[in-house]
């Protein structure tokens, strides 16, 4: 029954037709003049030019990564590619992580190139006008459902207008949510996944809900005194989590859910009052309520989720940061997104993938070896060879140490240095609770305004943040890695490796390499942050001395282990003052 319940909601692709060639995806074939001449306000640089041509060779036949460090123009090597391919019939997708990059895509990059075809710019849902509600369309009323109604009484529907360019355009760009948001018959070509390492994530948040306690006792207090609909469908909610949460034995952090639990969750009265009553509430109130309604509806479709309760992993006796988690099944998610790249070539864009293989068989759920996927360039080319000799890197070797408050002893160094070196200066946090934790200390000691950046705020929002901010502070799950340039930064001080929460389905002998895959990841891009362009220079401070025992793996890049210094907390301060010529 499940399974035909998936291909039900997500058909099988059909092979695409192609006006000029009439080949299959495994017979890409272009040339390097086809590339070359769709450049016509710029010019390659030597280096991107002869990746070109090594891409265009490797791609023919099999998929491709393109791996070259952030800011050397990994744009400028495969969009002459993905525009020669559409100009000659091939069906093109190119997927980035945010609007904000569709922007930039379209207003920076695409006016140096001369294009047959122009591309279609497909966006979320929320960013269209719903004609029913006269408000942004949300996922909340935008069903299925509705959506197959709206076909007949709304043909006019933006919506519905953009899924059937996703269908049928030749030339897409995306971003990755919509991409995994919309089951399509008609594959594509060539799919350009850029930052793929991101793609990681978007797979992550597609597939998998997630509803911390706090949220919704937030909520339910905020409306209890009204005793209005939302009150009574949150703390009901409350009451089944609190149950559920006093069934995991105190040296548990995770566990499955019982099957009774979720029903009863499924059957909490008053969704549809709630839904009324989303389109009045302020912006943090309705995210809330949608994350709560979104989690009753995943009950509702139970069949397709497996649900667990989760315990904080750095404070597991705190029920406020403990979640509930709804999973979609492995077949459904292998079944979605092997339908979604079907026979298409796929081409992964990224400054840190991290191990290839394992990078690209997250992403496209193929079975990649080592003999079956392409990495270029297959030599550095030597104009980039010193692309980081403006960057120095510090790894404090005797911190943490067995203190009674690690992030108290670091945010004292952290203001000495706030104190002492001016210009734009970023603190990474491996989790929320530290970074609030360093705020108020910083607070207390430093004069210097300090931008707190979490995960409620929306990518342009950040960018928007960063241009004007003095000192920043995020986590490493926040917005800020999303194609955020922050120009002009200087100093990036990484508290602690930024690992992430062990994933409820993983088993305990796959977890770790799982999440020292993801964390060593996560910190080259903080540690990218700071070379940007050619000739950029900036020093990153890392408190934690554990990275010596993980920056040898194949997951780490050898051009910032090269950077590396290894100094001590007593030191560290004076350390960066004259790398960045303060002294």
């Amino acid at each position: 029954m499940r399974l035909k319940r998936i291909k039900k909601l997500w058909p099988a692709r059909e092979k695409t037709t192609r006006q000029n060639s009439g080949k299959t995806p495994s017979e890409l074939v272009l040339s390097e003049q086809e590339a070359i001449e769709t450049f016509t306000k710029t010019k390659p640089k030597p280096y991107q030019l002869t990746t070109i041509k090594e891409l265009l060779t490797e791609l023919g036949g099999r998929d491709v990564a393109l791996w070259l460090p952030t800011g050397t123009g990994k744009t400028y090597v495969y969009l002459p590619v993905a525009i020669a391919a559409a100009n000659k019939g091939y069906r093109v997708c190119i997927l980035v992580a945010t609007n904000l990059i569709m922007g930039q895509m379209k207003q920076k990059y695409f006016p140096n190139f001369g294009t047959n075809i122009e591309p279609y710019y497909a966006k979320g849902i929320e960013h269209y006008k719903c004609l029913l509600t006269v408000d942004s369309a949300d996922y909340g009323t935008c069903t299925l459902e509705q959506r197959t109604l709206c076909q007949a009484d709304n043909p006019d529907c933006m919506v519905l207008h953009t899924n059937r360019q996703l269908e049928e355009h030749g030339f897409v760009i995306t971003n990755f949510h919509k991409f995994l948001s919309v089951p399509t018959k008609r594959g594509f070509d060539l799919i350009v996944v850029d930052d793929s390492h991101g793609f990681e994530n978007a797979l992550d948040d597609k597939f998998q809900s997630r509803i911390a306690y706090y949220q919704i006792d937030g909520l339910y207090r905020r409306h209890q005194s009204l005793n209005d609909a939302i009150s009574n469908f949150a703390g009901t909610f409350l009451d089944l989590f609190d149950n559920i949460l006093g069934a995991v034995s105190p040296d548990q952090l995770t566990r499955r859910i019982p099957d009774d639990d979720v029903k009863k969750m499924a059957g909490i009265e008053g969704y549809d009052e709630v839904l009324i009553q989303m389109k009045d509430l302020d912006k943090l109130d309705r995210s809330a309520s949608y994350g709560l309604l979104y989690f009753i509806r995943s009950c509702q479709k139970a069949t397709l989720n497996t649900f667990y309760v989760q315990k904080d992993y750095y404070n597991r006796d705190d029920p406020q940061e403990a979640a509930l988690i709804a999973r979609k099944s492995d077949a459904f998610q292998h079944n979605v997104i092997t339908s979604l790249f079907g026979e298409s070539r796929v081409l992964f864009v990224s400054a840190t993938p991290g191990d290839i293989v394992t990078h690209a068989n997250y992403c496209t759920h193929r079975r990649y070896g080592k003999d079956t996927i392409s990495v270029i360039p297959r030599t550095p080319p030597a104009a980039l060879k010193n692309w980081f000799k403006g960057l120095r890197i510090f790894e404090t070797q005797d911190f943490p140490e067995d203190v009674e408050d690690p992030i108290e002893r670091s945010a004292e160094i952290v203001a000495e240095m706030l104190t002492r070196i001016p210009g734009k200066i970023l603190l990474l946090f491996k989790n929320y609770r530290d970074q609030r934790r360093a705020e108020g200390i910083l607070k207390r000691l430093v004069t210097r305004e300090i931008t707190f950046i979490d995960d409620s705020y929306e990518t342009e929002t950040v960018q928007t943040l960063v241009d004007k901010a003095d000192v920043i502070m995020a986590t490493a799950s926040s917005r800020l890695w999303e194609g955020i340039d922050i120009s002009d930064l200087k100093l990036d001080i990484v508290f602690s490796l930024p690992f992430i929460r062990p994933p409820v389905y993983l088993d305990s002998s796959k977890s770790f390499p799982f999440v020292k895959r993801k964390m060593l990841i996560r910190l080259q891009q903080g540690i990218g942050r700071l070379v940007r362009k050619e000739g950029d220079r900036g020093v990153c401070v890392i408190f934690d001395k554990r990275l010596e025992k993980y920056k040898s793996s194949s997951n780490f890049s050898e051009a910032y282990r090269e950077r590396i210094k290894l100094t001590n907390i007593a030191k560290v301060s004076r350390e960066v003052e004259r790398a960045i010529g303060v002294v």
